[in-house]
């Protein structure tokens, strides 16, 4: 490891203090980002087939499951195994102990409903004409069901996986964000906007996701969104636990904690249409997030990580952004990661992994760039970015 320069880092400095990963690549963040790093993928066979029309025999689909942790799980109970896993990485990757927990926060985003509402909705228009009153009802048994989950995972689901890493944090100080990849970021604005009222001293920010299993699963292949032997435009579904811990610099300081990157600034901006309103993506949203955290960074990132899966919609997304930032907003030859091609599309999860790729490569030294982008992309409206910087250098001292 290599030394840690406190002194440099102004008291309010948002520090990142810790990583926990998990992945189809490895159970610690240590060998996931190794793995990806080295270009190795796991493939795992699913429960959907599809027809080869060359053989005209079934094929089961590809994704990147976790195998021997989340086998014989589904729904929160898969959740929980991926959370637990993660969450017990962080812990001892960060050293955090007991005498820290009182005034450490919780945030853990989750996800949302986009693919089952969307799903559902074209079930409803596939079955023909029916009186609105019909839709209504459905739609609302179907939203209801939804809170239901929602309630379930904040009742149930976030104390057991507290529990079972002994963390003692109180309601009051845990949140649960739902939606998109994107959501990753609104997260972690309420985190740094805690920290620095010195309401918390650090939080722990994750996300946990699975598209491998189950209703998730078959939500997004009745969606037409996944990549198959006769559709290669879509993308291969993955499952993950990831969580960083975002603290004070002088909070850092006070317990000794090993700093490895900065949270630079972030930001989150909206789309007016979402991948099902049959509007062509212009990159807007994305644009307008890059700029507000850019606006006043110098020299710019020469590295961003980027969630474009292989999915036509988001790609036509990330690449009229690039028309409008290459060159102005981001040098001409920046360095592009995808974290889907090591893991598979790992939802809201994949702002947490992104975060941990980055870091780890500051610490090994194969960043290449002494700050990286984090770019998230998704179908809903939601877009974010957020600013990731390595540790400011001894004065006198070039890297």
């Amino acid at each position: 490891m290599r030394p840690t320069e406190h002194a440099a880092l102004p008291s309010g400095a948002i520090a990142i203090t810790g990583l926990g990963l998990t992945t189809s690549l490895g159970l610690d963040v240590v060998a996931s980002c190794a793995s990806a790093r080295a270009g190795v993928t796991r493939w795992s066979q699913l429960d959907i087939e599809e027809p080869d029309m060359d053989t005209l025999e079934s094929v089961p689909l590809k994704g990147h499951a976790v195998r021997g942790l989340t086998d014989g799980f589904d729904g929160s109970g898969r959740l929980l195994r991926l959370g637990d896993s993660a969450l017990a990485d962080l812990i001892e990757y960060s050293g955090l102990g007991p005498e820290h927990h009182p005034r450490t926060g919780f945030f853990v985003c989750l996800p949302g409903h986009f693919y089952s509402t969307a799903r559902r909705q074209f079930e409803l228009l596939g079955e023909g004409p029916a009186p609105d009153s019909v839709a209504r009802e459905e739609l609302r048994s179907h939203f209801e069901q939804r809170q239901r989950l929602q309630d379930e995972w904040e009742q149930r689901l976030v104390p057991s996986l507290l529990s079972l890493n002994r963390l003692t944090i109180p309601p009051t100080l845990r949140t649960c964000f739902l939606g998109g990849p994107a959501v990753f970021a609104q997260a972690v604005v309420q985190a740094v906007r805690r920290l620095r009222s010195r309401e918390l001293d650090r939080c722990i920010v994750g996300g946990i996701d699975s598209y491998v299993h189950g209703g998730p699963l078959a939500d997004v292949y009745e969606l037409g969104l996944l990549r198959t032997e006769e559709k290669p435009s879509g993308f291969f579904p993955g499952e993950a636990g990831a969580f960083v811990l975002l603290e004070r610099a002088d909070a850092a300081r006070a317990r000794g904690a090993r700093i490895e990157g900065m949270l630079g600034p972030s930001s989150i901006a909206e789309e007016s249409f979402d991948r099902f309103s049959d509007e062509p993506p212009q990159g807007g949203a994305l644009t307008s997030a890059i700029e507000t955290c850019l606006r006043e960074t110098e020299p710019r990132p020469g590295l961003a990580i980027v969630n474009i899966n292989g999915d036509e919609f988001r790609a036509r997304d990330f690449g009229t952004t690039l028309m409008r930032i290459r060159g102005s907003v981001l040098p001409e030859d920046f360095r592009q990661w995808y974290p889907v091609e090591s893991f598979g599309e790992i939802g809201v999860a994949t702002g947490a992994a992104s975060v941990c790729l980055v870091v780890r490569a500051f610490v090994r030294g194969y960043a290449g760039s002494r700050s990286a982008l984090v770019m998230l992309l998704g179908d809903d409206e939601a877009r974010s970015a957020m600013l990731i910087e390595d540790l400011p250098l001894p004065s006198g001292r070039a890297r």
